[in-house]
C-alpha cells in the first residue's frame, strides 16, 4: 500500500515508524528543520516504556501535487492546524484520507474539505493512542504495548476499511474500529482541553494547586453537561461518572497525574487549546448552560502562555 504521513511530529513519526512494514510505502511529508533531519538523520524514536531506540529511514516529501496519488492519507497535525492543509487535500486527487489527533466539530472538517475539493473524497477520522515529545536529536514515544489506533466514521461503515485493514496486517500497532466515533472524538476532546490547561498553570508557582484541581473537575462536569445538552454520549462513560461523582477520587487522580509528569508527554500546543476552546464556545452558544470555570482556566492558562 502506498501512504502518505501529512505532518512530522510525535504522532505522525510514530505512525510512520509502526506502519512501515514490507508491504507498506510510507511517505512522510516534512518542512523546515524536521524535513532536513529526516533526510540526514533518519526516523530516531526512543520508545520510553519500552526503553529502546529505533532508527529508520523513510522517503520524504515537502510539497503534494494534484497528481500525487496515495491508497490513504493520514493527517497528523495538531487541531488548529488542519484546516491550513484542507486546501492542499482537496486539489489531490487521493480518495482516502484520515485525519488523526483531537477534535471539537468533525463534521464541520468533513464538509469543508469535501465542498472544496472536485475530487471523491472519503473522510474519516482517528486518535492515536500515543504521546511524547520532539528533542533536538531524537522523538521521545511514550506507548503502551504497540500503541493504538482507534478509527471511526461520522456515518456508516469506513469504505476503505479493507485498505486499512491490510495496512495494518502486518504492522506494529493496533487498530480498533470505534462505534459513535463523533462522540469518542468530543469526549476526548472534553477531558484533554481541561487537562493541558491544568498543565499549563501547574507550571505557574504562585498557583494553589487544591484550587486549581477543583477548577478542573468542575471544567470537566460543564463539558460533560453541554456535550449532553447537544444530544451527545460521553465515551467512555466512566469519564463523566467520576469527575461528576467521585470528586474525591478525581482529586487523587488528577495529583498522580501531575506529580508522575505524563501530561508532559501528552500535552498539546495552546494554539490547538484555544482552537477547542473556540469551538466549545460556539458548541454552547443559545443554550442557557454555563462554562464559567472552563472559561476561568482558559484565561488563566491564555495569560501565562
Amino acid at each position: 500500500m502506498k501512504i502518505l504521513i501529512y505532518g512530522a511530529g510525535v504522532q505522525g513519526q510514530f505512525l510512520a515508524h509502526a506502519l512501515n512494514t514490507k508491504d507498506n510505502d510510507i511517505t512522510m511529508f516534512a518542512r523546515g528543520k524536521t524535513l532536513e533531519h529526516l533526510n540526514q538523520k533518519g526516523l530516531k524514536l526512543q520508545h520510553s516504556l519500552q526503553r529502546k531506540t529505533t532508527n529508520e529511514h523513510i522517503t520524504t516529501i515537502s510539497t503534494l501535487s494534484e497528481h500525487d496519488i496515495y491508497d490513504v492519507i493520514f493527517v497528523t497535525m495538531k487541531y488548529s492546524d488542519f484546516y491550513n492543509v484542507v486546501p492542499t487535500l482537496a486539489q489531490n486527487k487521493s480518495e482516502n484520507i484520515i485525519f488523526i489527533g483531537n477534535n471539537m466539530n468533525p463534521k464541520l472538517l468533513q464538509s469543508t474539505l469535501t465542498q472544496q475539493s472536485n475530487h471523491l473524497k472519503h473522510i474519516t477520522f482517528g486518535f492515536l493512542m500515543t504521546g511524547g515529545s520532539r528533542e533536538a536529536s531524537h522523538t521521545n514515544v511514550l506507548r503502551f504495548n504497540a500503541g493504538e489506533l482507534k478509527v471511526g466514521n461520522m456515518h456508516g461503515e469506513i469504505t476503505f476499511s479493507d485498505k486499512l485493514n491490510s495496512i495494518f496486517k502486518n504492522a506494529k500497532i493496533k487498530l480498533t474500529y470505534e462505534q459513535n466515533f463523533e462522540d469518542w472524538l468530543m469526549s476526548h476532546a472534553a477531558l484533554v482541553l481541561p487537562l493541558n490547561m491544568l498543565f499549563i498553570l501547574k507550571q505557574n508557582q504562585n498557583t494553589n494547586a487544591q484550587t486549581l484541581t477543583k477548577e478542573t473537575i468542575a471544567a470537566f462536569t460543564e463539558l460533560h453537561q453541554l456535550l449532553e445538552h447537544k444530544g451527545h454520549t460521553i465515551k467512555p462513560k466512566a469519564q463523566s461518572i467520576i469527575f461528576k461523582n467521585f470528586k474525591g477520587l478525581s482529586n487523587i487522580v488528577l495529583k498522580t497525574v501531575m506529580n508522575i509528569g505524563l501530561i508532559n508527554q501528552t500535552q498539546g500546543s495552546f494554539k490547538e487549546l484555544e482552537a477547542l476552546y473556540n469551538d466549545v464556545k460556539v458548541l454552547n452558544q443559545n443554550t442557557a448552560l454555563t462554562t464559567s470555570h472552563l472559561d476561568a482556566l482558559f484565561e488563566a492558562s491564555k495569560s501565562v502562555s
